[in-house]
């Protein structure tokens, strides 16, 4: 059975076979960014989550260890292209994903949920803006800029501190 710190290296040296096998064209779908992102905070920088429950963290993890590892042979067995790329992300990397969001606090990009998030609160921003302009309540509008300055610090903090995960990323 692997555990620990050995878990930890192989997953470790797939990640480098893998990622050494592919080419210019290939690495477009694998997400290599996602999955360094997942290694520093699950293996290098491991951290208990004090609103979770610490053995159930414990437990996840090396599931999620193994499920990344086998996630990562199964790309290096697969004839790789756009399709397989996605059906592995489908079959392994969700259950990973929603791992991280839970105990460490990671973001998916979103893809077009993310452009529809920021149509949504452009739309009631201005609405407001709108409102609180026609009655006099406020000078300038404040609501949009506002709400996408939310959005983009949001998302820049996910990203400096390595919460991000996605298809492609």
């Amino acid at each position: 059975m692997l555990e620990g710190d050995n878990l930890d290296i192989l997953i470790k040296e797939e990640f480098l076979r893998v990622y050494a096998e592919l080419d210019t064209e290939q690495k477009k779908y694998f997400n290599h960014r996602s999955i360094k992102n997942i290694i520093y905070h699950l293996i290098d920088h491991p951290k208990d989550n004090p609103k979770r429950n610490k053995k159930l963290q414990e437990l996840g993890e090396i599931r999620i260890k193994k499920k990344l590892l086998e996630y990562l042979k199964a790309y290096r067995s697969t004839e790789f292209n756009k399709d397989s790329a996605y059906s592995l992300y489908d079959s392994y990397f969700y259950e990973i994903g929603q791992f991280m969001s839970n105990y460490y606090g990671f973001s998916s990009l979103g893809g077009p949920l993310m452009l529809i998030m920021i149509l949504i609160f452009a739309i009631f921003g201005g609405l407001l803006d709108a409102l609180f302009l026609s009655l006099d309540w406020i000078i300038f509008p404040m609501f949009s800029p506002m709400f996408i300055v939310l959005i983009v610090a949001r998302r820049s903090i996910k990203y400096f501190g390595k919460r991000l995960y996605d298809s492609g990323y």
